[in-house]
């Protein structure tokens, strides 16, 4: 093991030498990007890679389903180019389905095609670390959450608002597959918090979804029940600044709302006499969302 000192440069900027044997080794010189992770007290410093990694996926006797799949797989794993052959040609549902996959894929587009090859190629590079894409995913989800329930009551339903917050959903697994992507070369405790973080938050987006669908099915919501679960609002918008700063404290707080939320719920959930399967599943997710979030607030204090 060797210790280096680190140099204070300027005002604010910390520099701090690398061992001359590892830079030779990496075949690195002056002008070279590495990259950077934090993994709790660890620093990981590893040269960072300008070659593209490719794979292939062969179409034979495959549904369309388990395609995609490898195809989102392929995207999470970090592959530059994603190759689907087949042996005699592609269905054009088969073509078609891919192309919609595909456009669930941050940065991966279609780059060629011909009878039998469809070719996938990332165009973007990621840039900005995962806390920022979480940031990004969660403010989309909770814009979703204001405007439902701003327009699922009787006297205030707007359809189309609730078609927009439905269609809203795909942008959001965007987010997601993206996160994953990001984490797929990182490892360590960190990196698992945020996988979990990134999984409430999707998890409470097809909850906002179903809702949304539920309600253009039939689902009513009664006008008193509102203020209850606009407290959701309050609660989802106070782990922007609990996620940032890694506060235990508000974190600590949003979970204390959701357990008087949960007394709350169980109240309405007691005076509901509706019998229509619609507006059950519709509170059902209400109190989903509201522990999804308790969730998430738990992961915050487990990273501090």
């Amino acid at each position: 093991m060797e210790y280096r000192k680190i140099q204070l440069t300027g005002e604010s900027t910390y520099i701090l030498s690398l061992p001359k044997r590892w830079v030779k080794k990496n075949k690195l010189d002056k002008g070279d990007v590495l990259s950077i992770m934090e993994r709790g007290d660890t620093l990981l410093l590893k040269p960072r890679e300008e070659r593209e990694i490719e794979a292939e996926i062969d179409l034979e006797k495959k549904s369309l389903e388990l395609i995609s799949r490898s195809l989102i797989t392929k995207y999470i794993q970090g592959f530059d180019t994603v190759v689907i052959r087949s042996k005699r040609y592609i269905p054009p549902e088969i073509r078609k389905g891919l192309k919609e996959i595909s456009s669930l894929l941050i940065g991966m587009e279609q780059f060629g095609e011909t009878s039998n090859e469809l070719v996938f190629r990332m165009l973007m590079r990621e840039k900005g670390d995962v806390a920022d894409t979480v940031l990004r995913m969660h403010r989309m989800s909770l814009s979703s959450l204001e405007e439902l329930l701003r327009n699922i009551t009787p006297e205030n339903y707007n359809e189309h608002i609730l078609k927009d917050i439905i269609q809203r959903d795909d942008e959001i697994d965007k987010f997601y597959f993206l996160i994953f992507r990001q984490l797929s070369s990182a490892g360590g405790y960190e990196c698992s918090m945020w996988i979990q973080i990134a999984k409430s938050i999707e998890r409470i987006s097809d909850h906002i979804e179903n809702i949304a669908n539920l309600v253009i099915q039939g689902g009513k919501v009664r006008e008193e029940d509102i203020d209850i679960y606009k407290e959701l609002i309050d609660m989802y918008s106070s782990l922007k600044f609990a996620l940032m700063n890694k506060s235990s404290k508000r974190a600590g707080e949003i979970i204390d709302k959701v357990k008087s939320f949960r007394v709350e719920e169980k109240r309405i959930m007691r005076s509901i006499k509706a019998k229509e399967p619609e507006t059950l599943l519709i509170y059902e997710s209400f109190r989903r969302i509201g522990e999804y979030i308790s969730d998430i607030a738990e992961v915050v204090i487990n990273m501090t």
